[in-house]
């Protein structure tokens, strides 16, 4: 039985809360009192993916929905999903969805 159970998903909200911050898994581990390498074998287990994965999924499904339902530019989007800027942002979505923000957009 995995420990803890209760406080990884309350950092899976505290993530979610907070993706336009910058978000370190080490700090994750230590607001848990875990050690990272304790963590991160947990948090994988739980969620099926590595914290570092979770975050950029979250982050990309917030970029989805504020090009889907809003016309703001890539850099406000970048800033309000904890994108150090487009370039990243434009990198991480098409590695993620396979497509640009732009012809996501367009698309959708």
């Amino acid at each position: 039985m995995i420990q803890n159970t209760k406080t990884l998903y309350s950092i899976a909200e505290y993530i979610n809360d907070n993706l336009s911050q910058p978000i370190k898994v080490e700090d994750l581990a230590s607001m848990c009192n875990m050690s990272y390498s304790y963590f991160a074998k947990q948090f994988h287990i739980i969620y099926g993916r590595s914290c570092k994965e979770y975050i950029a999924f979250m982050r990309i499904s917030r970029a989805k929905d504020l090009l889907q339902f809003t016309n703001h530019d890539l850099s406000y989007i970048a800033q309000e999903t904890g994108f150090a800027d487009c370039s990243h942002l434009i990198r991480t979505f098409r590695k993620l969805e396979n497509t640009t923000p732009k012809q996501y957009r367009m698309k959708h």
